[in-house]
C-alpha cells in the first residue's frame, strides 16, 4: 500500500516538473521568436543595452516596487496591460480623455513593434507607457537573469524608440518580492516595477451598479489594472478581493469553445468596462493619479506619520507637482483660512533658518542642463481669462504641458482659473506675492515668507511645486539667499529659482501680430530651433494687444517652426546664396517638473551638472611641438605649405590617412557647429547604423559664459552621451595664421569649455581641425604647445555645406577612398549642411551592402590614435 502512495507522489511529482519545463521551453520558444523579428529590425536591436545591463547587474541594486499605498486621499492610480486592435485602442484614449483622466498602459514590447501607431496615439493623449515585457508571459521569477535582462531590455529600447523616452515603469507577471527580477528590472533601466491585486477584464461587471459599488468599496491609494485582451488568469484571479469579484463564473471566461462564442452578444465589451470604471471613478470624485506619482506620495506618508506635516502630501526628492487632493474641495477661499495659513508662516523663525544657511545662494536656473528631448513653457498672469483660454487651446493644439505661476492674490482671486489649468495637465509653480521689482528691496526674511506662505496656500488645494519665478523673473542675490534658505525646510529641500531664456511678450512688440514678433525676436540668423532645456517665458497679462489671439497665435508659430521642426539652409548653386528650409525636430513641450526631476544615468537622458574643477592639457615645449608636427599631424594633399621649409616639406604627411595596418576603414568627421535640426539628424543616422564618428567643435557655441544666447552645451552633451568622439575646431573658428599668443588662448579655452560640459564622459579628445584646413608652421606649433595629441585633416573633403544634393557628396567620397588605410573623411554640421545626413544615410547603406566593392570598416579617430 505504502509503495501504490509512493508511486502516485512520484507521478505527481513528474507531472508537475513536466508542466512546469512545458512553460518555461514554451516562454523561450515564444521569446526566441519575437525576439528574432525583432532584431531584424535594426531600430529595435538592443545588443548594447542587454550587454550594458549584463554588465552592470548587482543583485544588491533593485528597482522599487510600487504597490497600494495607505493615504487619506481620495485617490486611485489606473493601468492597463495589453493592447488590442487600433480601433479598440481609439475608443479607451478616446474615453480617458472624456473623463479627463490619464493612465499607465503597459504595453508588450513585440505588440508595440507590431503597430508603434497605437503607443503613439496613447503617448499623445498624455498618458505614461510601462514595459509589459516582450510577450506578457507570466511565472517570469523562474528565468535567468539573462533572460530577464534580455527580455526587458529589449522591451525598454522598442517602446524608447517610439516613443523617445526612457521607460522608468515595468510590470510583469511574477512573484514581486524576487530579487532576481528586481535587480534585472534595475540593471534594465527601469526606476519601478509595479505591483498591484486588483484586476479587471472584459468578463468583470455585468452592469454599471456593479463598476460603481466596485470602486466604492476600494480602498483610498489602490491600482487598478484592466486587462485590455484575453481573461484574468490564476494569478490575476487570485489576487482579486472575494467581494469585489462580480458574481462571474471564473471557468467561463477560461474555455473559446462554441457555446462561449455563442454567448458573446451577453459579454460585455472591454470598452463598456472601461467606461464604467472612469464614470465610477468621476461620479465619486475619486482622483486618478499616475502611477509615477505614487512613490512621491507614498513619501509625504512617511513623514506625514512621524509628525513633520499635517496638512496635506508633500512630494519626494524626485517628484515635484503632484495634485493628490480633489480641488473640489479645496476651493475655500474664506479669510479665515488665509489668516489662519499666515499665523503658520509666522510660527517659522526665518531669521534663524537664514543664519544657518550662512549666506549660500540658490542657482539661477534660466536653463536646464539636460539633453532630454524637451524644453518648457513658462506663464504668469491669470487675469484676462479669454487669453488664458486661447493659450490653453493652442498648448492642446500640439499636446504641449505648460508651467503657470500663479500668486497669492491669484490663488484667491481666480481658484477656478487654477482649477482649469490642473484639468488640462499643466503644472502650477510658486509666483510669490510681490510681483513687481519692489521684490528686489525687501529682505531676506520677507522674500522668505512670501515664497513659503504662497506654498501653503497651493498645497490647501493639492498642488505641489519645487518651482519659485518672482514677478517678471526678478532676482539678485536676496532672493538666491531665499530659496537656499527654504530649501532648509522639510517638504522644500528641492525648490528651485527659475526664470527664462527667451521671453518675447515685451513692449517693443505692442500692437503687433504673432508673425511679426516671431519674425523679429526668433530670427532665424541666430535661432534654428529652440534647444533642450530652454525656458520660455510668456506673460499673460499684459496689455500690449488688443487681440486676445495674439499670444496663442504665437504659441503655435513657435511650436511648430522651432519646436516640432527647426530651420536650415538650403544652398541654390546657380544664385550661390542659401534659403531657408526646415528638417523635423519633434521635441516635447513638457512642465518644468517633468525635467527638474529627471537626471541623466547610464541608461537616461536627463539632468547634469557643469563641472567646475576640471583638468586641463598639459603645455609643451616649442622643440617638442616641432617634433610632434611631422608625426602627430595628419594633413592633406591641398594645403598649402608654403610657410614651410623644403625638408619640412617632405617630413610633414599630406596623404590625410591613418596607418590601420592594412584595414580599410573610414573616419567620418563633422566640423563647425549647428543648431539642434542638423546635428539630431546626423546623430539619428549614425545611430541607425549603428557607428561612431568624430566632430570638431566651435567650442564659444557650448561655452555658458560667452555672453551669447544661442550657447548650446546641451547639444554638446547629447554627441558625447553618443559615444563619439569630439576634438576642437578652435573657440571662434580662429585661423592658424592669427597672432600666437591670442590663438593659444583661444585653443586652450576652446577644449577648457568643453570639458566643462562633457570632461566627466570618455568623449573629450585632445584633438584639433585646423579651420579652413588652413596651415601655418607657428599657428600649428602653437597647436601642440598648448597640449593637443593630433591636429587632424582628412583625404576627402566634401563641401557639403554647399551641395545641392546627397549625391553631389557621395560623388565627393567615393573616389578618393583608399584601400588598407584609415580614410578621413571631413563633412560638417553647420546649419547650411542640409544634405550632410542623407548623404551619410546613403552612404553607410551602400557600404553596408558591398556598393563599393568592400566593405569599409566604420570607425572613429581614438580608435586607432589612441592605442
Amino acid at each position: 500500500m505504502r509503495k501504490k502512495y509512493l508511486s502516485i507522489i512520484i507521478g505527481a511529482l513528474i507531472i508537475s516538473i513536466s508542466i512546469g519545463a512545458y512553460t518555461y521551453v514554451n516562454y523561450k520558444i515564444d521569446h526566441i521568436k519575437g525576439m528574432t523579428n525583432i532584431i531584424k529590425k535594426n531600430r529595435y536591436d538592443a545588443s548594447k543595452e542587454v550587454n550594458e545591463a549584463l554588465k552592470s547587474f548587482d543583485i544588491t541594486k533593485k528597482s522599487e516596487v510600487i504597490t497600494n499605498i495607505d493615504t487619506q486621499s481620495n485617490i486611485v492610480s489606473l493601468s492597463f496591460e495589453g493592447i488590442k486592435n487600433k480601433d479598440t485602442m481609439e475608443k479607451v484614449v478616446d474615453l480617458l480623455d472624456k473623463y479627463n483622466i490619464k493612465a499607465t498602459f503597459f504595453i508588450p514590447g513585440i505588440k508595440a513593434a507590431e503597430d508603434s501607431s497605437i503607443v503613439k496615439m496613447i503617448k499623445e493623449g498624455g498618458h505614461d507607457i510601462g514595459n509589459g515585457t516582450l510577450s506578457g508571459n507570466n511565472n517570469m521569477e523562474n528565468l535567468s537573469k539573462e533572460d530577464l535582462i534580455l527580455d526587458f531590455s529589449t522591451t525598454n529600447k522598442i517602446l524608447k524608440s517610439i516613443t523617445d523616452k526612457e521607460v522608468e515603469l515595468l510590470k510583469c507577471n511574477s512573484i514581486m518580492n524576487n530579487e532576481n527580477v528586481l535587480a534585472s528590472a534595475f540593471a534594465s533601466g527601469n526606476k519601478y516595477v509595479v505591483s498591484t491585486d486588483h484586476y479587471l477584464s472584459y468578463q468583470s461587471f455585468k452592469n454599471y451598479e456593479q463598476a460603481y459599488g466596485y470602486i466604492k468599496n476600494l480602498s483610498n491609494g489602490t491600482i487598478v489594472s484592466i486587462k485590455l485582451d484575453g481573461v484574468l488568469n490564476d494569478f490575476e484571479y487570485n489576487k482579486e478581493i472575494v467581494e469585489e469579484k462580480p458574481a462571474i463564473d471564473k471557468q467561463a471566461g477560461i474555455k473559446e469553445n462554441k457555446e462561449d462564442k455563442e454567448d458573446k452578444e451577453d459579454e460585455r465589451t472591454i470598452t463598456e468596462i472601461v467606461e464604467w470604471v472612469l464614470k465610477a471613478i468621476k461620479e465619486q470624485e475619486k482622483v486618478a493619479v499616475k502611477l509615477k506619482e505614487f512613490p512621491s506620495i507614498k513619501k509625504y506618508n512617511e513623514l506625514n506619520n512621524i509628525g513633520i506635516y499635517n496638512d496635506g502630501p508633500l512630494n519626494n526628492d524626485k517628484l515635484s507637482g503632484t495634485i493628490i487632493e480633489n480641488m473640489n474641495n479645496s476651493n475655500d477661499s474664506s479669510s479665515g483660512k488665509y489668516e489662519d495659513n499666515k499665523n503658520n508662516v509666522d510660527k517659522i523663525d526665518f531669521k534663524e533658518l537664514i543664519d544657518k544657511n550662512n549666506g549660500m545662494l540658490s542657482t539661477i536656473v534660466s536653463r536646464f542642463y539636460t539633453t532630454q528631448e524637451a524644453l518648457s513653457y513658462t506663464f504668469r498672469g491669470l487675469s484676462n481669462e479669454n487669453v488664458l483660454d486661447n493659450v490653453l487651446a493652442s498648448l492642446d493644439k500640439y499636446n504641449a504641458k505648460g508651467t503657470f505661476f500663479v500668486t497669492k492674490n491669484e490663488i484667491i482671486n481666480y481658484p477656478d482659473r487654477i482649477k482649469k489649468i490642473v484639468g488640462a495637465g499643466h503644472e502650477i509653480g510658486n509666483g510669490g506675492i510681490t510681483v513687481s521689482s519692489d521684490l528686489l528691496n525687501k529682505t531676506n526674511e520677507e522674500i522668505c515668507k512670501e515664497i513659503y506662505e504662497v506654498d501653503k496656500l497651493l498645497k490647501e488645494k493639492g498642488i505641489y511645486t519645487n518651482s519659485y519665478m518672482s514677478g517678471y523673473g526678478y532676482s539678485n542675490s536676496k532672493v538666491q539667499e531665499a530659496i537656499s534658505t527654504i530649501n532648509k525646510i522639510k517638504g522644500l529641500e528641492n525648490y528651485e529659482l527659475i526664470t527664462y531664456t527667451k521671453a518675447p511678450i515685451i513692449s517693443k512688440y505692442k500692437d503687433m501680430n504673432a508673425d511679426q514678433i516671431i519674425k523679429d525676436y526668433f530670427n532665424v540668423n541666430s535661432y534654428v530651433s529652440l534647444s533642450k532645456g530652454e525656458i520660455v517665458y510668456f506673460r499673460l497679462d499684459s496689455d500690449l494687444f488688443k487681440d486676445n489671439t495674439v499670444i496663442s497665435n504665437l504659441i503655435e508659430i513657435l511650436t511648430e517652426n522651432y519646436v516640432k521642426n527647426g530651420y536650415v539652409h538650403k544652398y541654390n548653386k546657380e544664385l550661390q546664396t542659401y534659403y531657408l528650409s526646415t528638417k523635423p525636430l519633434n521635441y516635447s513641450i513638457v512642465p518644468l517638473k517633468d525635467i527638474q526631476s529627471n537626471f541623466e544615468s547610464q541608461s537616461n537622458f536627463g539632468r547634469y551638472n557643469i563641472l567646475t574643477n576640471i583638468k586641463s592639457m598639459e603645455m609643451k615645449s616649442y622643440d617638442e611641438a616641432l617634433k610632434m608636427i611631422k608625426t602627430n599631424y595628419i594633413g592633406n594633399e591641398d594645403v598649402n605649405l608654403e610657410d614651410f621649409s623644403d625638408d619640412e616639406k617632405l617630413n610633414i604627411d599630406k596623404t590625410g590617412t591613418i596607418d590601420t595596418n592594412g584595414e580599410s576603414v573610414i573616419f567620418f568627421t563633422f566640423d563647425d557647429w549647428g543648431g539642434d535640426p542638423i546635428v539630431n539628424e546626423i546623430l539619428n543616422v549614425l545611430n541607425k547604423h549603428n557607428v561612431k564618428a568624430g566632430f570638431f567643435t566651435i567650442s564659444k557655441y557650448v561655452d555658458i559664459n560667452s555672453g551669447i544666447s544661442n550657447i548650446n552645451p546641451n547639444l554638446l552633451r547629447t554627441i558625447a552621451l553618443n559615444g563619439h568622439d569630439i576634438g576642437s575646431h578652435n573657440y571662434n573658428h580662429e585661423l592658424l595664421d592669427t597672432n600666437k599668443a591670442e590663438l593659444e588662448k583661444s585653443l586652450i579655452k576652446s577644449y577648457d569649455v568643453m570639458s566643462n560640459v562633457i570632461g566627466d564622459l570618455d568623449s573629450l579628445r585632445q584633438y584639433f581641425r585646423p579651420p579652413t584646413l588652413l596651415l601655418k608652421k607657428e599657428g600649428l606649433a602653437a597647436v601642440f604647445e598648448s597640449g593637443y595629441k593630433y591636429t587632424i585633416s582628412g583625404n576627402i573633403s566634401t563641401h557639403d555645406y554647399e551641395s545641392t544634393s546627397s549625391q553631389e557628396i557621395l560623388d565627393a567620397i567615393e573616389p578618393g577612398l583608399v584601400e588598407g588605410r584609415g580614410n578621413i573623411i571631413v563633412m560638417h554640421m553647420n546649419n547650411q549642411s542640409y544634405y550632410t545626413a542623407e548623404a551619410l544615410d546613403k552612404f553607410l547603406t551602400n557600404n553596408e551592402n558591398g556598393v563599393y566593392g568592400r566593405k569599409y570598416k566604420i570607425a572613429k579617430l581614438s580608435d586607432y590614435l589612441e592605442q
